[in-house]
């Protein structure tokens, strides 16, 4: 994986690096020095750089915007340390910068630099070349005898902030600042001196990109490692495998890439145009630009690493893993509308992974884990801390349960990590949550439960192959049958219920029904909560009974449909649990009720109310 980073890197231009690189908010002054050491005239100019990048400088007295085509941004760039543990002048860590041709402090700490300048040359002077000694005298010189005062008497000084920086660019030449920030670099960008090996003449470290030592911490280190201290990842000194590390690490910091990356092995120019595709607009996230690259070149989205980081903070690596080939289509993904939830289509194809994300992911966990935001933006929750007071327990349990299923089954097309029983489970458990949440805080929870109904029957068969969870029954297009049959029942005498699965279907219409009779000022779908913790046919039918009693007075004398069903249900002997029909008692009891439904000889209770 080390070196899929470092050939990543070698295939983005150099100055993808720092192009639109802001410089840190605060006073940036530039020197220029002559060949005796000191001030040229207007060598020293100073000016004002704000959060935006706008930079200001005084014109009589007054600050305003000014024009400055000094490359601030790039030499900042060039001079930054590793960590503050790697700055050059410990133990006072007062100088931000590692080069001696810049010098980095806040404001707060400037009437104290002087005494952190012994240090700070002494180790600046192992980074650079001799040719170079006479200039770093010189800056040594002045930045000792003159620096201070100088920038005390400028009035610009009163402009910023004690947290804001002061950073002083000499002018030199640009190769010989990389050059010495590159020969920094390579000396701090190994963790530990202790973890060295020699070999060959070669030094082998351990580089500092997101690893920590662990010397402090016996239990978490290979104590029986046939390795130097337990480690097997040491890479040579004498290449740039560590600097390209490094610069990796700052394209993440500096958000020159986003939170998902592919990188492609053994395909540079895919991997140069995903980042020209995400350098053209830095809003594009991994699903725009995949999108692009599928439609264009879809044969080669195939043999990659995935990398999910974020920046909390500093650098986090959420999932690192291998992808052999994206699916990015998907067959076959309707989702028909069983329950009929008005205004939406009969069929709603899913033709992607991403549609599935947005359209079927984020009605599962309830807008949990893919967010949509009130600004209509989209927030995705796979790897975030989840606050559960803003989503039940169940849901919460959930997300955080199944939530790398789905990444993996989307951006890694692991088509095993969703299968008939996690899926059966994940959707049951939050049907039923928000059947006993229903009216919790005045909010109605139908459309939810009538939604995920639509999606488990839709979708059980292209995670559940034979449809097992539903014995077998395809319930999308079952749900049509179960409801002609229900109105035989009700027109023709000489009709019984014939099958469990009937059963089922008619108990969910006759306890909408019950239900419905409820006097209650709030009445919500939490009410059918006792008839399905049965799982006893027994128990349930005398659930039901105790319903009717309740609610006797309510019904009307006559009504051939009801007591039809109710004759039927109580009658028949089922054999099955009522658990293993909770989908299809569930699909009967959401779906249009038609006891209510007004028949062709407008007989029993022929209001239609729907």
């Amino acid at each position: 994986m080390i070196y899929e980073i470092t050939n990543f890197v070698d295939s983005i231009p150099a100055n993808y690096h720092t192009d639109g690189l802001k410089p840190s908010p605060g006073m940036h002054i530039i020197i220029d020095l002559n060949q005796d050491g000191n001030l040229n005239q207007e060598g020293y100019k100073s000016y004002i750089i704000d959060k935006k990048g706008i930079i200001s400088g005084l014109v009589y007295n007054k600050l305003v915007e000014v024009d400055c085509d000094f490359d601030f941004g790039i030499r900042e760039y060039h001079s930054a340390y590793i960590d503050m543990n790697k700055a050059l002048d410990l133990p006072a860590k007062r100088i931000h910068s590692t080069v001696p041709y810049i010098i980095k402090v806040k404001k707060e700490n400037l009437q104290k630099i002087e005494s952190s300048f012994e240090n700070y040359f002494n180790n600046c002077k192992k980074y650079y070349d001799e040719d170079c000694f006479e200039l770093v005298e010189q800056i040594i010189n002045f930045s000792k005898n003159h620096l201070k005062s100088k920038i005390n008497n400028d009035p610009i000084l009163n402009e910023i902030d004690n947290k804001s920086y002061i950073i002083v660019y000499f002018a030199v030449d640009m190769k010989n600042l990389i050059k010495s920030h590159n020969a920094y670099l390579s000396s701090k960008l190994f963790l530990k001196d202790d973890f060295n090996i020699e070999s060959g003449g070669d030094v082998y470290g351990v580089s500092g990109f997101l690893n920590g030592a662990n010397t402090k911490k016996p239990f978490i280190m290979h104590q029986t490692s046939i390795y130097k201290n337990g480690i097997n990842n040491r890479i040579s000194k004498n290449n740039d495998i560590a600097i390209k590390l490094f610069q990796f690490e700052t394209l993440l910091k500096n958000k020159k890439l986003p939170n998902i990356i592919p990188i492609f092995i053994d395909k540079e120019e895919l991997n140069k145009e995903f980042v020209r595709i995400y350098s053209r607009d830095n809003t594009l996230t991994f699903r725009d630009i995949i999108r692009q690259l599928f439609e264009q070149r879809q044969e080669d989205i195939s043999n990659y690493y995935l990398i999910n980081w974020s920046n909390r903070n500093g650098i986090i690596i959420n999932d690192i893993d291998y992808v052999t080939k994206f699916r990015f289509y998907i067959d076959n993904f309707v989702i028909e509308n069983s329950m009929q939830i008005p205004n939406k289509q009969v069929k709603d194809k899913i033709a992607n992974v991403f549609d599935f994300e947005v359209n079927v992911v984020q009605k599962i966990f309830n807008n949990a884990l893919v967010v949509k935001t009130k600004k209509n933006s989209i927030l995705f929750k796979y790897f975030d801390e989840i606050d559960p007071k803003y989503t039940t327990a169940v849901n919460f349990q959930n997300v955080l349960k199944y939530r790398k299923n789905f990444y993996d089954f989307i951006y890694k097309s692991k088509e095993d990590v969703i299968n008939k029983n996690n899926f059966f489970s994940l959707l049951i458990s939050g049907i039923i949550n928000d059947i006993k949440h229903d009216g919790f805080n005045g909010k109605s929870t139908e459309w939810n439960i009538k939604e995920k109904l639509n999606i488990l029957f839709s979708l059980n068969k292209k995670f559940d192959k034979q449809n097992k969870n539903f014995g077998g029954i395809d319930m999308a297009s079952k749900i049509p049958e179960f409801q002609e049959t229900t109105r035989k029942l009700f027109n023709d005498n000489d009709y019984h219920i014939q099958t469990d699965e009937e059963f089922a279907f008619v108990s969910g219409q006759l306890i909408y029904y019950i239900l419905t009779k409820s006097e209650a000022s709030n009445k919500t779908h939490s009410l059918l909560e006792p008839f399905i913790t049965k799982n006893d046919s027994l128990l349930f039918k005398q659930t039901i009974t105790r319903g009717i009693e309740q609610y006797k007075h309510s019904f009307e004398f006559g009504s051939r449909r009801f007591e039809k069903l109710t004759s039927e249900i109580l009658g028949y002997n089922c054999l099955k649990g009522i658990k293993e029909m909770m989908p299809i008692i569930l699909a009967g009891y959401f779906s249009k009720s038609l006891i209510f439904e007004k028949s062709k000889e407008k007989e029993g209770v022929a209001t239609n109310v729907e």
